[in-house]
């Protein structure tokens, strides 16, 4: 406790007593919005949403205590954060729609008036066009069918459509799926700090959130394009961890393996089997913990060296060693080692997709096998061999050390106790 006491003492942006305020706050504030949510038709809540708000909650605390221009960057993350918990309690579609769309405005602003790149611009016109014109048949879709007015109506009645894509598309760019994932990159890339782990850890969930709501409806036609969606989920994820053994980018490279693990989480949903759907959704809440961190952890790295290439970043060890354990620590997650909430998720994902068809077992080896090669490739080039750039000693605030472990911490003791998460969904 008195060690504790001591990292709070020695903040620099932030104090113990502001940091216990915002914590309480939130806190108060989600009782306060569990009340509301009571009271009107067009709310509702359960598990799936009650978990992504949570998520939402948590991510707006990190990011915050993460950030190193947080005047700046509050705004546009408040405006996004309460878009997001109106956008998973939502019980109209329409609404749910309205705010699915208006959460893209301050993620645009954030990109584009708070990074410093030339390519600013293009990333928020990659974004822009990718998600809206996949979001059109979504609209279409809501405004012909009144069946699909509200998730409640879907669940009791399960209405049946017969174009699944129409329901499908708009949620399927936002996580994305592979062949329709480039915005994501240069999003990321040229999105600062905040914008990054904002996208990380809770604007690709919106996607796997609205699949899972959506998939009701179409049941009785989701057969036709069900084995087509799981063999681009998982394809996709080989392509993309194969792309991130090539790159050079940190960033960019992170971003690709986002892609790679919400291709596992689409052919997780597609097998529309139980254990499918939970280990999405504990595989979505685990991603964008450990995502979100690892854009942290490269960002500290860029503020010393003003460069994200793994070639610059030799002997690491020696020269940030509680950084480059850090880093250990969160690609060994990322590669869902032991005892990681990762795992859990990803062994369920495994039995899931290997009930359906024991040939997928084979693909589902060499994603997981190439997901874990990029993470070992990435840390032995970063840590080891000779540095011959002249990059000082550097060890960073102690705030930034208690936001790596407020990311860690979930992750490792939720896999102690995984069962009453399974029971959850």
């Amino acid at each position: 406790m008195p060690m504790l006491f001591m990292l709070f003492m020695k903040f620099d942006c932030l104090s113990f007593m502001s940091l216990s305020s915002i914590i309480f706050t939130m806190f108060i504030l989600m009782l306060s919005y569990i009340q509301i949510l009571s009271s009107f038709s067009f709310f509702f809540y359960d598990m799936l949403s009650f978990s992504m708000i949570i998520l939402t909650l948590i991510s707006f605390i990190l990011i915050m205590l993460s950030s190193f221009n947080p005047k700046t960057t509050f705004p546009f993350i408040s405006c996004i954060c309460a878009t997001l918990l109106i956008c998973f309690s939502a019980s109209n579609t329409i609404l749910f729609y309205i705010m699915f769309e208006t959460v893209l405005i301050p993620t645009l602003l954030i990109i584009t008036m708070e990074s410093k790149s030339p390519e600013r611009l293009q990333a928020g016109i990659y974004l822009l066009l990718y998600t809206i014109f996949g979001s059109l048949p979504l609209l279409i879709g809501l405004l012909w069918y009144f069946k699909f007015s509200s998730f409640p109506i879907i669940n009791s009645t399960l209405p049946n459509f017969n174009y699944p894509l129409v329901f499908l598309l708009a949620f399927l760019v936002k996580m994305p799926m592979f062949f329709i994932h480039l915005w994501l990159p240069k999003a990321h890339v040229e999105a600062p700090l905040e914008g990054s782990m904002i996208l990380a850890a809770i604007l690709l969930k919106l996607g796997g959130y609205g699949m899972i709501r959506f998939i009701p409806t179409l049941l009785l036609n989701f057969y036709s394009i069900k084995f087509l969606l799981i063999s681009i989920g998982i394809l996709g994820a080989i392509f993309t961890s194969l792309n991130c053994i090539r790159q050079k980018d940190i960033k960019a490279l992170i971003a690709y393996s986002s892609v790679a693990h919400m291709g596992l989480v689409i052919a997780a949903i597609s097998s529309l089997k139980p254990i499918g759907i939970s280990s999405a959704i504990l595989m979505m809440v685990a991603h964008g913990l450990s995502s979100s961190s690892l854009f942290f952890l490269v960002t500290i790295l860029y503020n010393q060296t003003h460069s994200r290439n793994i070639m610059v970043f030799k002997s690491l060890i020696t020269l940030f060693p509680n950084i480059t354990l850090w880093l250990f620590i969160f690609l060994a997650i990322n590669f869902s080692a032991p005892p990681s909430f990762n795992m859990i998720s990803e062994t369920m994902i495994i039995s899931s997709l290997s009930h359906l068809d024991i040939l997928n077992l084979i693909i589902l080896f060499l994603a997981i096998m190439f997901t874990a090669t990029f993470s070992v490739v990435l840390y032995a080039n970063i840590s080891h061999n000779i540095s011959h750039s002249h990059i000082p000693v550097y060890s960073p605030p102690h705030k930034n050390f208690l936001s790596l472990s407020l990311h860690a911490i979930p992750i490792l003791l939720i896999s102690m106790k995984t069962e009453n998460f399974m029971t959850l969904f």
